[in-house]
């Protein structure tokens, strides 16, 4: 191979090059607030912006930051309107309508969110620069400072550089790294640290470097302002503490520094949940958390444990790729291309690993711990709200400890040149797959109705509730002489069957529910009457509907009426707070504003 490809086929390189045409991509294509606590983050950013560095609440925010947020939207709708003219030039200056009062979850340092805090600083409020396009910059910042991070792991650490490289690029990693998030910030200085520190054990064994212990302390202390729990990555330095250091000093010095590093991040953290809504009290408050803990600590032990069991393959899923909130579906092929890749990757290294048993276990074995003790910390945050399910969809977090387990197996085997380089294709070719494939997720996530399983021949089931409150939602009962009608639009292909929710049913009654459906010509589609007895209450009540086989798209009408006499013996049906799609709701031709009738429908085909 020549000295240029050799250059193109470093996995540095290639680490960079497609760090940076995926993650710009991803900043660019996957809607604002789409990512894990975006808003949030947005609103930390703005604050800062503004020179409000230690306040989480109390803030005074532009409406703008929460109506743009994709994840505001009451139903999944195709984001192409966030790039209309309208849309994506507007400015906190086009309006002076504020949220007094607002609270953020985002309380990390402020360290995390600095760079982009001085960005937004100059263009929104010196340049009056448009929201959405400084906030697509922002996400660029917090790519780049990712890619250093991990670029710097893989030019340091002697073996696994692949490997590296492939965990870095996996498609949850750049999602992250890609939108407004701590993750990315605490994600690359993870990766850095554990590269340099294996990197100091293989290679400088008869003596440590001074401009190694130095950036060693840079990183260390960055860790410390990174996300609660990032420190504790800090005893993978008792694999150079037997290393000749430069002198007796920098041991103490760098003793002072870990140290110093650990106090700040428990200490932020501390205060950060004293002043936020995790310390207020409220269903997520920690101390009340730790409070029920400690008074049945082993009461708590069999709830952690089942919920480890039962989410782990959920939670492998959720630490190689998902969506934002776990929205949409990840299409299938794309964990096995990516887990094919990450097993490719073992057989790139030139020469088999000269490490020991020992520090190969002590690697493994502190990653599944590191591992285990974040679990069991967000665990204790949200087992409340979430019950033993509750981190179900957060295989993220194990992100910055993947690369001591993988390291551990690395330089195992070697093989010839010829079946090297096939690896390395491998690798790169399910890097760019998998990419290519969570590429099209993002598309039929955010920018289609229907979503991926539509695509691949499912029925189209619309629509996509988000932020859907059942428990306290409006109701609206169905007897004779009150009709509910509502309109809707369908925007998938032929109409196959109409759903209604259906709250609640007298037992014992003989009455009727008269459930028609009317096309926009006022030609019955569907109609079908229902006795009381047969409808199930706090399920969807379905009725099939006849068209054309041509027949797509167009407006619908529901009508509901019963012959039950009075209001308590009627039907109950639940409503939607919002306008949730378009159409109307209309109880005897008088329409209800902000209120929908709480229906799904579905479609053969897209």
């Amino acid at each position: 191979m020549s000295a240029r490809e050799s250059k193109w086929a470093d996995a540095a390189n290639f680490f960079l090059i497609a760090g940076l045409l995926i993650g710009i991509f991803y900043c660019i294509v996957v809607p604002y607030g789409a990512g894990f606590d975006e808003e949030r983050h947005l609103v930390r950013i703005y604050a800062m912006s503004k020179n409000q560095y230690l306040t989480f609440s109390g803030l005074d925010v532009h409406q703008e930051a929460f109506q743009l947020s994709y994840q505001r939207r009451l139903t999944q709708t195709p984001a192409f309107d966030m790039f209309s003219r309208e849309q994506f030039s507007r400015r906190f200056s086009d309006s002076a309508d504020l949220r007094y009062g607002q609270t953020t979850q985002s309380f990390y340092s402020p360290v995390i969110f600095l760079p982009q805090a001085l960005l937004g600083r100059m263009l929104w409020w010196r340049f009056d620069f448009p929201i959405l396009p400084t906030i697509v910059l922002l996400r660029v910042v917090g790519l780049l400072i990712y890619l250093t991070g991990a670029c710097f792991a893989i030019r340091l650490i002697p073996i696994g550089k692949w490997t590296i490289a492939l965990l870095a690029l996996s498609p949850i990693a750049m999602f992250q790294a890609s939108t407004l998030s701590a993750d990315g910030f605490t994600n690359g200085l993870s990766f850095a640290f554990i590269g340099l520190v294996l990197g100091i054990y293989m290679n400088e064994k008869q003596g440590i470097k001074p401009a190694s212990l130095w950036a060693l302390i840079a990183i260390s202390l960055l860790l410390g302002s990174a996300k609660p729990g990032a420190v504790i990555l800090f005893p993978l330095t008792l694999l150079i503490v037997r290393h000749p250091f430069p002198s007796k000093k920098w041991i103490a010095f760098l003793g002072v520094v870990l140290l110093a590093a650990v106090i700040f991040n428990v200490g932020w953290s501390a205060f950060a949940t004293n002043v936020s809504e995790f310390g207020t009290g409220g269903r997520q408050s920690v101390p009340r958390q730790m409070g029920s803990l400690l008074s049945d600590p082993m009461g708590f032990i069999a709830p952690l444990a089942q919920g480890m069991v039962l989410t782990f393959p959920y939670q492998v899923q959720g630490w190689i790729a998902s969506y934002g909130y776990g929205a949409g579906k990840v299409p299938t092929p794309l964990y096995l291309i990516w887990l094919i890749g990450l097993c490719a990757t073992f057989f790139t290294e030139p020469q088999r690993a000269t490490m020991s048993r020992r520090v190969r276990f002590f690697l493994i074995a502190f990653c599944l711990f590191c591992c285990a003790v974040m679990y069991t910390v967000a665990f204790v945050a949200t087992y409340a709200t979430g019950g033993v399910l509750a981190l179900i969809k957060h295989g993220r977090y194990y992100i910055p400890y993947a690369p001591m387990f993988f390291l551990g197996l690395s330089g195992l085997v070697a093989v010839n040149n010829r079946k090297r380089r096939l690896a390395e294709y491998v690798s790169v070719g399910s890097i760019l797959l998998a990419s290519a494939f969570y590429s099209l997720g993002i598309y039929t996530t955010y920018y289609t109705y229907c979503g991926y399983d539509a695509y691949m021949g499912s029925a189209c089931v619309l629509p996509l509730y988000k932020n859907l409150e059942k428990e306290d939602a409006q109701l609206v009962k169905v007897y004779q002489g009150e009709e509910v009608r509502q309109s809707f639009i369908n925007q998938c292909g032929r109409l196959q069957t109409i759903s209604v929710y259906i709250k609640s049913v007298p037992g014992e009654s003989k009455d009727k529910l008269r459930f028609v459906v009317w096309d926009q010509k006022h030609i019955a589609v569907a109609e079908k009457e229902i006795p009381f007895r047969e409808i199930v209450q706090n399920d969807y009540l379905t009725i099939g509907v006849n068209l054309p086989s041509d027949a797509r798209g167009g407006e619908f009408t529901i009508q509901l009426t019963a012959n039950a006499r009075v209001p308590r013996n009627g039907v109950t049906a639940l409503l939607a707070r919002g306008d949730y799609y378009p159409g109307a709701l209309t109880l005897n031709g008088i329409t209800k504003e902000r209120s929908d009738l709480l229906i799904h429908y579905s479609c053969a085909s897209p």
